[in-house]
């Protein structure tokens, strides 16, 4: 076993100066012999403005279709990298293998099996520590530091003291992101589930399937705005009749279904703590869909065999969903559940499309929008609390991903039985 292991780590070390030297190399060899093209892009820029006349600078120009064709070239080069990548270090890895093991194929697969998982799992590997634990830490750093590079806990102080406006905010924060976390993906999950049971029985199944899978292609932003149309106030806007001028009242749709006067001007989703709701649920009118595709697709992978033994059986349709169906869909509402929860923490386009930034509607991803208009500790100190803010909402997402693991690492020992 030993010496496997040292011509795995000298196969692996020869793989590994091997892509700090070639790919590099090869990188800005691309981006210099490309270069020219970004000229070339200039003057195509350039003709088009005078052949079409366009009122735009000519220096504009020139300087947008340069960066055009430098977002191409970095494209290209980097797919061109990455499967130059791949092609290198299987080559590379299969190579070493036969050289040094000619006599038995067993040990060149043990070889190139140890290695190879490395060769996809190492930019990532790569990419996460360099994008995300190095800026973790130096983030947790300075969170503990004056502007003047001092040590100090008074950022996290600012956060906890309940006479300090910060407090006041993170708890609004705290307690409306729990609202959202436990209401939105629970509702999705119950309308998609719904809608995938109930459309499958139906001829016209598909076509509502498609209407409700529809807000998916519409963004966050796309949909508060549809969205604030409805939940709109009322307001007064002046229109010319024959005899002058007369108010016009206009109100959004929900609030005119349900009778609310015009002189009743604040939208629904301003309203104190109720508007969390309103917000919420465009959410959930966008993520159903997604949910309702993922479960139509695992209730169609159920065994029939177990459902018509059901039936036998003298099970009714409830009984033959919630005893039959779902536990054996379980796994993938977890996952459907875990996916929800992600996108709940992300969550900063609609409050923001919509301003509806009072505290009571903060969540964590827009505590960072009013901490950076609303707060102060005075002078360079308040980067230094942002810092600490970030993590205190890097804290709240380590519940979900210690789940995630412990899930996976049950799932991996379920298959291994």
């Amino acid at each position: 076993m030993r010496p496997i292991m040292k011509i795995v780590a000298s196969n692996g070390l020869a793989i590994l100066l091997t892509i700090i030297c070639v790919l590099p190399i090869t990188a800005i060899f691309a981006y210099s012999l490309t270069a020219p093209l970004d000229n070339l892009f200039s003057n195509l820029g350039l003709w088009l403005r005078e052949s079409r006349d366009w009122s735009l600078a000519a220096i504009d120009v020139e300087l947008r279709f340069a960066k055009i064709s430098f977002a191409v070239r970095s494209v290209l080069i980097a797919v061109g990298i990455s499967c130059l990548y791949f092609w290198i270090t299987n080559w590379l890895n299969s190579g070493l293998a036969r050289a040094r093991e000619q006599k038995s194929i067993g040990r060149q697969s043990a070889i190139i099996e140890a290695i190879q998982p490395w060769i996809f799992v190492g930019p990532a590997l790569v990419l996460l520590t360099l994008f995300l634990v190095v800026p973790a830490f130096i983030t947790l750093g300075i969170s503990f530091q004056e502007a003047n590079g001092d040590f100090t806990t008074n950022n996290y102080s600012f956060i906890w003291d309940p006479k300090a406006l910060g407090y006041i905010q993170f708890r609004f924060a705290m307690r409306n992101s729990l609202m959202w976390l436990i209401l939105v993906p629970t509702f999705c999950i119950i309308f998609g589930l719904a809608v995938a049971v109930l459309a499958d029985s139906l001829k016209w199944g598909v076509v509502a399937k498609t209407f409700i899978f529809v807000p998916m292609a519409i963004s966050f932003v796309g949909a508060a705005v549809i969205w604030r149309n409805i939940f709109a106030g009322g307001g007064i806007e002046a229109q010319q009749v024959i005899n002058g001028f007369t108010p016009s009242y206009q109100t959004g749709l929900l609030k005119s279904l349900l009778g609310h006067p015009p002189s009743y001007n604040e939208p629904l989703y301003n309203l104190k703590f109720w508007g969390n709701f309103f917000l919420m649920w465009i959410m959930v009118w966008i993520k159903t869909g997604f949910a309702m595709v993922i479960f139509s697709a695992a209730l169609r992978g159920v065994p029939k065999e177990t459902v018509e033994a059901a039936i036998i059986d003298g099970a009714n349709p409830w009984q033959l969903f919630f005893k039959i169906k779902l536990p054996q869909i379980y796994s993938t509402v977890v996952v459907v559940w875990t996916y929800m929860v992600t996108e709940v923490l992300k969550v900063f386009d609609i409050p923001y499309a919509l301003s509806a930034n009072d505290d009571d509607k903060l969540l964590l991803a827009t505590m960072m929008e009013a901490a950076k208009n609303t707060w102060s500790i005075g002078g360079d100190a308040v980067d230094n609390l942002f810092a600490s803010i970030a993590i205190m909402l890097m804290i709240t997402v380590i519940p979900h991903m210690i789940f995630n693991a412990w899930r996976l690492r049950k799932e991996q020992k379920e298959l291994g039985n």
